[in-house]
C-alpha cells in the first residue's frame, strides 16, 4: 500500500493461473492463499479518515442498495443499515373517518 497526496493505493495480490488443463490441490491452495490476502487487505482498509467529502449522484431512496451504501432523503444523508426495511419508491395513502395516513 502506497499513500500519495491523501490518496491510498490499494495493491490487491495477483491470483495464481492454473498449469494445464486440470486444477490441482496446489492451485486451489495459493487461489484461496490468493484471495484471503485480498480480502484482508481491503478489509484493513475501509476505515478512512477524510477533511473532505463529495457526494454527487446519489439515490434519493435505499431501493437496490446494499448494507452500507448511502443515500440522500429531503436533503439528509443516510446509510442502508441491517434490519431495516426500506420501500423504494411506494406511497400510500389511506383513511379512516377523519384520520388520513400516508406513508412514503
Amino acid at each position: 500500500m502506497s499513500t500519495i497526496d491523501n490518496l491510498t493505493e490499494v495493491i490487491i495480490p495477483r491470483l495464481p493461473t492454473p498449469n494445464g488443463e486440470e486444477i490441482t490441490q496446489s492451485y486451489v491452495d495459493q487461489l484461496v492463499a490468493a484471495l484471503q490476502e485480498a480480502i484482508d487487505i481491503l478489509n484493513s482498509t475501509r476505515q478512512r479518515n477524510f477533511t473532505e467529502i463529495s457526494l454527487t449522484n446519489t439515490q434519493t431512496n435505499a431501493s437496490g442498495l446494499r448494507i452500507g451504501d448511502v443515500y440522500t432523503d429531503g436533503g439528509i444523508l443516510n446509510i442502508v443499515r441491517a434490519g431495516v426495511g426500506y420501500a423504494g419508491t411506494f406511497a400510500m395513502t389511506g383513511s379512516a373517518g377523519s384520520v388520513t395516513v400516508t406513508t412514503t
